[in-house]
């Protein structure tokens, strides 16, 4: 469920940022649901791979930045390789690498696995232990259907268009 509930966080992020810089609505992101499984995949591998690291924030910092930035490169070379499209393009800011990630995305990307591991994972642990098991498992059912569901019909028809993501083959 932090997985969804990160995913989708990571897309009301984006698509506010795109409302921000007067672009309207746009559904960001590689699938056509509201979710972004890079931040959900993020998170998770911040709580899981971190754990250890918690007690010291600044090195929880560090490595989340350096985490998200391998899942960040790795995920826009393989999208790049292999669907031939990119999604995001960091060229002209500052200390990017081949524009797939860059410092400025690095830094939110550390300070916001700090925020989801301080705050935002403990608020949702809460909330996930007031709801009962078999509402747990029927939503998880229901969810993983769903974006399984997206990532079929994505396979077939990608998520794009303007603002979304730009075809490398031309």
């Amino acid at each position: 469920m932090l997985f969804f509930a990160l995913a989708f966080i990571g897309w009301c992020f984006e698509v506010l940022n795109e409302i921000r810089k007067g672009h309207g609505f746009i559904n960001r992101g590689v699938l056509h649901g509201p979710w972004l499984p890079i931040y959900g995949y993020g998170g998770v591998l911040i709580l899981f791979l971190l754990k250890p690291f918690r007690k010291n924030p600044w090195l929880l910092f560090i490595l989340a930045f350096i985490l998200c930035g391998i899942l960040e490169y790795s995920t826009a070379w393989y999208l790049e390789t292999f669907k031939h499209m990119s999604w995001w393009n960091y060229n002209g800011f500052f200390l990017n690498i081949k524009g797939r990630v860059c410092l400025e995305g690095l830094l939110l990307f550390g300070f916001g696995g700090c925020m989801f591991t301080y705050f935002i994972a403990p608020i949702l642990d809460n909330i996930y232990k007031n709801i009962k098991k078999n509402t747990k498992i029927i939503l998880c059912i229901i969810l993983v259907f769903a974006y399984l569901g997206d990532l079929l019909y994505t396979s077939n028809h990608p998520h794009t268009g303007k603002g979304i993501a730009t075809n490398l083959k031309q």
